[in-house]
């Protein structure tokens, strides 16, 4: 019985693979970028503690890494 109905579940699921291109609509539109402003402004909150949490820490990182970079070019060019 099982195995009778993973072979109907299988046989359901190639069935409705498709190769139609999907062009959203206006409405559809409206209701995707409606979503993600909802989700942007319920995570703002939480995104800006985590900024201001990992700030110092990130920003000196990211600085010193790029400085690094920068300085291996340069070197690079000087040979």
């Amino acid at each position: 019985m099982k195995t009778f109905l993973c072979c109907v579940l299988l046989s359901l699921s190639l069935f409705s693979c498709t190769t139609r291109d999907v062009a959203p609509t206006r409405e559809s539109r409206l209701a995707i970028d409606t979503i993600y402003q909802k989700k942007v402004f319920t995570l703002q909150p939480q995104l800006d503690s985590m900024c201001v949490t990992y700030m110092d820490s990130v920003y000196h990182y990211a600085v010193d890494s790029m400085l690094k970079v920068r300085e291996d070019e340069i070197k690079q060019l000087i040979k």
